[in-house]
């Protein structure tokens, strides 16, 4: 996946990337992952700024994970301010393991791997793949438990939690379609063109999306591309208004606002622009 810009770009537009990129991968913390008040009102990061997290135990109660950003000023004085805070009620071990992998994966959204993606197994050629750490909720570890036992059968009632994991251990849609290729799933075109909006898969994404013809699935398509974060879901929200079908009139509305809680003034333009 493309590592999350930060130089230039409104704080919120940036948070509301991460919290996406964070909901896809079951990794948001359970009690509340917020913006701080100081990155409202598009205030803009400065564009030398860089990111990073720490994670510890409250005063009083549950576990916190702080997200900070830090840059210097015009004197040469580092400055470093808080930009979002993260937590859980729960206190034990695996808690702040939990909160550890969050916090991972947040640096990760925004340097990269550097290094082998672990969604890269043994291959022909010799290549191995990397370590993956995951941390399971009881919920999750329940969910992974009776695919194994049920061998994937009945599984629709569950697909959420199942996609989740999927994903976190092969890396990508991509990667998760090609996985589970040979042992067919329950989803039609629209539905994978949807998890690729999800998973920020652009190549997926648009050759998915000019299979799909009917006006009910292409004006969902559009409001899911229209509220997907980041420059990767600008330029599916552009694809969807490239075409000549017309939308209907709440569909427009409905893509509008969306676009609008992204943060994304460009993007909020264009969508007005294009509007009929």
């Amino acid at each position: 996946m493309e590592t999350i810009e930060l130089s230039g770009r409104t704080g919120q537009e940036v948070y509301e990337e991460l919290k996406h990129r964070l909901e896809g991968m079951g990794y948001l913390p359970d009690e509340y992952f917020l913006l701080d008040a100081d990155w409202e009102d598009r205030r803009v990061i400065p564009r030398n700024a860089d990111l990073f997290c720490t994670t510890d135990y409250g005063d009083s109660e549950g576990i916190y994970l702080d997200v900070y950003l830090k840059w210097y000023g015009e004197d040469g004085k580092p400055v470093i301010k808080s930009f979002a805070t993260g937590k859980t009620l729960g206190e034990s071990g695996s808690d702040m393991d939990r909160m550890f992998l969050i916090s991972s994966a947040i640096t990760k959204a925004f340097h990269g791997e550097q290094g082998a993606y672990a969604r890269y197994r043994q291959m022909e050629d010799g290549t191995k793949a990397e370590g993956v750490v995951l941390h399971l909720s009881p919920k999750e570890q329940r969910v992974l438990m009776d695919a194994l036992l049920e061998q994937r059968m009945r599984q629709e009632a569950q697909m959420t939690n199942t996609e989740q994991l999927l994903r976190r251990m092969t890396g990508s849609i991509t990667a998760y379609m090609d996985e589970v290729g040979a042992r067919p799933l329950r989803m039609s075109t629209a539905d994978r063109a949807v998890l690729a909006v999800r998973d920020g898969e652009l190549y997926a994404f648009s050759s998915l999306a000019v299979q799909i013809t009917k006006p009910e699935e292409r004006g969902s398509l559009l409001a899911a591309a229209a509220g997907r974060p980041g420059p990767v879901g600008k330029r599916m929200a552009r694809l969807m208004l490239g075409t000549k079908s017309p939308y209907p009139e709440d569909v427009w509305l409905d893509a509008c606002k969306r676009a609008v809680d992204t943060g994304d003034l460009q993007r909020v333009q264009m969508m007005l622009d294009l509007c009929p």
